[in-house]
């Protein structure tokens, strides 16, 4: 699977509503909902969780990726070490990482990118990343 940033992974594009996601990848095993009302879907043999936000009509607007065989500008990272991996990342992207350290994760967040990159560890755990948001604060939805 590889993710390409704003527009989704592989076929999983955002803006697809979840009976299109389904369809694609099939029943997923864990459906909640976060303080937001937004849905989630898990499905635990591709480890990836999708986000469905109910401010932009419930369609996909955020892909969370635990699964280490995902790749990002060609490169398999989760489980590589944080150096490693933003030095990886930051070559291929144009702008500065932001870093938080909340004690038992690091988040690693390129904001102008909508990445989030979590380290326990200091091992990539997963990749997070969403639809692009356009000058007015709408989703630029890629092309289906």
């Amino acid at each position: 699977m590889e993710i390409t940033l704003g527009y989704g992974m592989d076929s999983i594009l955002f803006g697809l509503s979840e009976q299109q996601v389904i369809a694609s990848l099939g029943k997923p095993d864990k459906i909640f909902f976060t303080d937001e009302e937004n849905k989630r879907l898990q499905f635990n043999e591709l480890l990836l969780e999708l986000s469905f936000e109910a401010e932009n009509d419930h369609r996909l607007g955020w892909i969370e990726v635990h699964n280490n065989n995902v790749t990002i500008f060609g490169h398999r990272l989760i489980g590589k070490a944080m150096t490693e991996v933003i030095a990886t990342i930051s070559s291929e992207l144009d702008s500065e990482p932001m870093i938080d350290d909340y004690g038992s994760f690091v988040s690693v967040t390129y904001e102008k990118e909508w990445l989030e990159l979590q380290f326990s560890f200091n091992k990539l755990t997963n990749i997070n990343f969403g639809v692009l948001y356009g000058e007015n604060d709408e989703p630029e939805w890629p092309a289906t």
